[in-house]
């Protein structure tokens, strides 16, 4: 027999009962509240959710779905609907497809399909479903969800309307229009106007073909050329649209006129264009015989382009931007409104409709004249023609073209205001402005012929005998405008040189007796005829042209010394090598002379005068603009002081005893960058020819001043706004004259005696200073009565640097250092060898930059003296790029008949030590040598 649980035991079994109990509740308790959430989320669905069986009986449903289907609730379309095929949806194959599906595949997502509600009517749902199956597989039921989508359906339906609507559109309208491919420039579309109006016989005549194809010839077209047109299409591209007129040639040669629209749009991402054209020949030949039989008229009436609409049962449907902007209204404002508020009265808007209707039935097209209002109020005559738009046998309105005729019905008005509008148009013309009748009286004289030559159009209209011709030359002479009228010979010798094209000419002349002076001016005159082509008139357009005049001579004096420059850049360059061999060996045959000797007085000589030839070679390089090298900071009042220091001023004061010098030099006169022997050589140039340009008495004042020009000022040279230092050297001599003064800067060009005064270099030399310091010449003279030049120098802000010592021969001495010289002219590679074996260096030399080259390929050198200009072959730039590649470390200087320029800088920028300037002598080549072997 069990043993009988204690007393202890069973309290603890009754607390396990109750805890399970507890557990059990709470268990119900949650799946109460579960069930609870469930269904508040069932019912409170946004989205039709159904249980149905297989054989189409709802199971249940919630308030969303039956309220979709248009019963009261859930339960009440339970008990409805029995057979969900036949009663619910619009066509019962649906359900069995969906059935069929689900049975398959157990899951269905987007189903759309066609359903009804209670009433009747008819909406689109999209059904996501699947199948519950029981664990031997079996279909227990169907649940899911459903979705009205019925707005959607609409909006695509209503798309597929809308392009189908454009697209009869396009290809029964009467405009033509065609649609090219934006980047191949071929047409791929085209409506029947568009045939018709190129003059093919099919559409395929017109594909694949390019705006260029249909294009008239180039002597024939209203642009220029076929480029231009290929620029209206490049606008179209960036702007999106554009108008512009063209001309084209039909297959059988026909040339025709179109107004040209060009749209770009995107069509499932390719860009496209569309032209829309309109045959203007018949306005542009109108146009023409305006302007024939009004010649004092050029005008051009416009026609507004045809605007397009479309309309149902006299409702906007859609406008083109023509047909809104001739009426002044925005296309919102037109669309789902009636047409009556464009007319005047309901009379006119109902026979209207009852003509174009009735022909519309019968003919198929039909045209009415009639009256329309703009929004500002205006009323319009128009032709309206209208075509029907079909799509099966469904009618979708009406396409509407409007052609817009108040124009011509105003052409006579307008005729009988151009004479008046010529008249402003002259009137307010910028250039000075004469029409003259056959008979040589003025007809008109606008203002700015008033301004001009400081005469009232009153007290010139009607005026004869070349009475127009006064204010400009003080007599009655022949003027271009004559020439026009009868072209004669002997009036063609006025204006030089005169140019034709047919009726009309070009001239140019000096008018010395017009208030503001001596003025060159420039003329146009032609002739103007009547419809017939008789001369009734004849209008010329003057222009002031002397500040062009003046710039024109500015740049041709500017071209004139470039050219001489390089003239002279090469005589140079060439002196250069055979007096740098006449120093050097000067130098090097005195010191082995004894010093007292007749011999060495010899060698002194030729020493000295190479060294005055240098001089003259240095400033031919500075009229070539090639031998001022800017570097150091300087001060003219500096340089001016020491000049009249110098034993060349004393020369020139004791050879002219009545000429007075003084100098007035600014105390705080700003520094200047630039070559002092260039500065002082330019101030010495300018002082001698002051002093040389007075017979007898007289003063030259020297003045230094800083100036600030806040605006660009014209002198005989434009100078720019800035700082500037200016140096001003003026006489009282006898002057120049208006003929030489574009001439005096001009090497050899001198008034001079040559031989007595100087080479002819003198101004050259002052000319390329200036130009090679970045500063600007002005010249104020006048015959008898003196000159004066002011130089003007961009100024600086640096210090001038300390003047460098004297250096010792054992300075530059060699120390058996080996050296190559690379030199083109034999003599200079011998007088080189000579100078440096002297100096203590052991000496190779090589003719060219490819004989160096190969040397070094063998051979070592520890510095090479290296030309920068030699020919044939290749010059000091490529020689040293080329031995780099041997050797990466090769030490080099770099010597010339030239001042340093940007390939010596970029050689440097290689490797190359010290530049030295031919001709050179022992020391100077000595130095830049041993700085460079130094040289870590």
């Amino acid at each position: 027999m069990a043993e009988e649980p204690t007393k202890e035991e069973l309290k603890q079994r009754i607390r396990a009962l109750e805890l399970e109990l507890i557990k059990g509740k709470l268990a119900e308790q949650a799946l109460k509240a579960s069930e609870e959430r469930y269904r508040k989320i069932f019912e409170g669905a946004t989205e039709g959710i159904y249980q149905t069986t297989p054989e189409g009986v709802y199971l249940s449903m919630n308030p969303a779905f039956a309220r979709m289907s248009g019963y009261a609730s859930p339960q009440d379309m339970i008990d409805s609907v029995t057979d969900i095929g036949r009663q619910h949806y619009a066509n019962p194959k649906d359900r069995e497809k969906l059935v069929r599906l689900l049975r398959e595949h157990d899951n269905v997502e987007g189903y759309e399909v066609e359903v009804c509600r209670k009433d009747g009517s008819r909406f689109w749902i999209s059904i996501n479903s699947h199948t519950v199956r029981d664990t031997s597989g079996n279909i227990l039921y169907f649940e899911g969800t459903n979705v009205d989508i019925t707005a959607r359906k609409n909006a695509e339906d209503a798309l597929r309307e809308s392009q189908e609507y454009t697209k009869i559109l396009f290809n029964n309208s009467i405009i033509p229009q065609i649609i090219m491919d934006a980047e191949t420039g071929l047409y791929i579309d085209c409506n029947d106007a568009a045939v018709k109006i190129y003059g093919y016989a099919s559409r395929e005549d017109v594909l694949n073909k390019t705006p260029f194809d249909v294009s008239a010839p180039t002597q024939y077209n209203c642009l220029d050329s076929a480029t231009e047109a290929q620029k209206c299409i490049q606008t179209c591209r960036e702007n999106g649209s554009y108008d512009f007129e063209w001309r084209h040639q039909r297959p059988n040669g026909e040339i025709w006129d179109a107004d040209v629209h060009i749209m770009l749009f995107r069509h499932r991402g390719r860009p496209l264009m569309q032209f829309t054209l309109k045959d203007i020949t018949a306005r542009k030949n109108a146009e023409e015989e305006m302007r024939q039989s009004e010649a004092m008229l050029n005008s051009v009436f416009k026609a507004a382009p045809i605007g397009l609409c479309v309309v149902r049962n006299r409702i906007y449907k859609s406008a083109n931007k023509a047909w809104c902007e001739q009426f002044c209204y925005a296309e919102s404002e037109l669309i789902g409104h009636t047409t009556r508020f464009l007319y005047e009265n309901e009379e006119e808007y109902e026979r209207v409709g009852r003509e174009l209707y009735a022909d519309l039935s019968s003919r198929g097209s039909a045209s009415v004249l009639t009256k329309l209002r703009r929004k500002d109020g205006t009323c319009r005559d128009v032709i309206l023609t209208a075509v029907p738009l079909q799509r099966e046998d469904a009618s979708l309105g009406e396409v509407v073209a409007i052609d817009d005729i108040t124009d011509r019905k105003r052409t006579e008005q307008e005729l009988r205001k151009s004479r008046r509008q010529l008249a402003d148009i002259i009137e307010f013309l910028p250039d000075a402005t004469l029409v003259v009748d056959r008979e040589g009286k003025v007809i008109a004289w606008n203002r700015s012929m008033e301004a001009m030559s400081g005469v009232k159009k009153e007290d010139m209209l009607g005026k004869g005998n070349r009475e127009y011709a006064l204010p400009f030359y003080g007599v009655r002479r022949p003027a271009l405008i004559d020439l026009a009228l009868n072209p004669h010979e002997e009036i063609e010798k006025r204006y030089a040189p005169v140019q034709r094209a047919g009726d009309v000419f070009f001239g140019e002349t000096f008018t010395p007796n017009l208030p503001s002076g001596n003025i060159h001016v420039s003329a146009t005159a032609s002739v103007l005829r009547d419809n017939s082509g008789e001369v009734i008139a004849a209008i010329e357009c003057i222009r002031d042209n002397t500040e062009r005049k003046k710039l024109e001579e500015q740049l041709n004096r500017a071209q004139k010394m470039e050219a001489l420059g390089t003239l002279a850049g090469g005589v140079a360059h060439d002196l250069n090598n055979v007096l740098g061999v006449l120093v050097g060996y000067s130098e090097l045959l005195k010191q082995g002379l004894p010093e007292n000797s007749a011999s060495a007085k010899y060698a002194e000589n030729i020493l000295q005068s190479g060294i005055r030839a240098t001089a003259i070679i240095q400033d031919l390089l500075t009229m070539a603009r090639r031998g001022v090298a800017v570097a150091k900071v300087v001060n003219l009042n500096k340089m001016i002081a020491d000049y009249l220091k110098t034993p060349e001023f004393e020369n020139l004061q004791t050879s002219h005893p009545n000429v007075q010098i003084t100098a007035e030099l600014v105390d705080d006169l700003f520094n200047i960058k630039g070559s002092p022997v260039h500065l002082t050589k330019t101030i010495m140039n300018l002082v001698l020819n002051a002093v040389e340009a007075i017979t007898g008495e007289g003063r030259v004042s020297i003045k230094t001043q800083n100036r600030y020009l806040d605006q660009p000022i014209h002198g005989y040279d434009t100078m720019q706004e800035g700082d500037y230092a200016v140096l001003t050297v003026t006489d009282t001599g006898s002057g120049i004259s208006p003929k030489d003064i574009n001439k005096i800067f001009e090497p050899f060009y001198t008034k001079k005696v040559m031989g007595r005064s100087g080479t002819g270099l003198g101004l050259a030399v002052v000319w390329g200073t200036v130009k090679d310091h970045n500063g600007y010449i002005d010249i104020d003279s006048k015959e008898n009565e003196g000159s004066t030049f002011a130089l003007y120098f961009p100024v600086t802000r640096e210090e001038p640097a300390q003047s460098e010592k004297t250096v010792s021969y054992l300075t530059y001495k060699g120390k058996g250092e080996s050296i190559l010289v690379v030199d083109d002219v034999k003599e200079q590679r011998q007088l080189a060898i000579s100078m440096l074996e002297r100096l203590g260096y052991r000496v190779k030399a090589a003719a060219g930059g490819e004989e160096a080259i190969e040397y070094l390929k063998n051979e070592k050198a520890e510095l090479i003296v290296l030309d920068m200009i030699m020919s044939p072959g290749i010059d000091g730039f490529e020689t040293y790029r080329r031995i780099r590649e041997i050797n990466p470390r090769q030490k080099a200087i770099i010597v010339s008949g030239f001042s340093e320029t940007d390939r010596v800088r970029r050689i440097q920028e290689m490797g190359a030590g010290e530049f030295v300037r031919k001709p050179y002598t022992m020391e100077k080549i000595g130095l830049g040598i041993r700085k460079e072997l130094d040289r870590k």
